[in-house]
């Protein structure tokens, strides 16, 4: 079975030159992440971008998504479960942060 970069860099093979480079970069479930990586593999990164005609932080973004699949695929189940859990707190503290940015005081003069 291939790997899903390994379909990735077939796709973009197969699509070389496609008619859009962009990708969506503003919806809600979409986040922006800038990370630092080797420029050597910038470069490799670059040229390929180019090349395939692709938005250079879309397909940065494809390799990274598809990379963190995979990593948490070989996160063991006990520790799975713990950062299971510790998302859970986060998307908790995320909601209430929420709510209280957006509280509405009908009743006040």
């Amino acid at each position: 079975m291939k790997s899903k970069i390994t379909q990735l860099i077939e796709k973009l093979c197969a699509e070389k030159h496609a008619d859009n480079a962009h990708c969506d970069v503003t919806s809600s479930s979409v986040h922006v992440v800038n990370v630092p990586i080797p420029t050597e593999l910038f470069r490799e990164l670059e040229t390929i971008s180019t090349e395939y005609n692709r938005d250079i932080n879309s397909l940065a973004g494809d390799f990274l998504a598809l990379a963190l699949e995979e990593a948490i695929e070989h996160i063991p189940s006990d520790e799975k479960k713990h950062l299971d859990k510790v998302r859970h707190e986060h998307e908790l503290e995320e909601a209430k942060s929420r709510e209280e940015r957006s509280a509405f005081d009908a009743g006040g003069t």
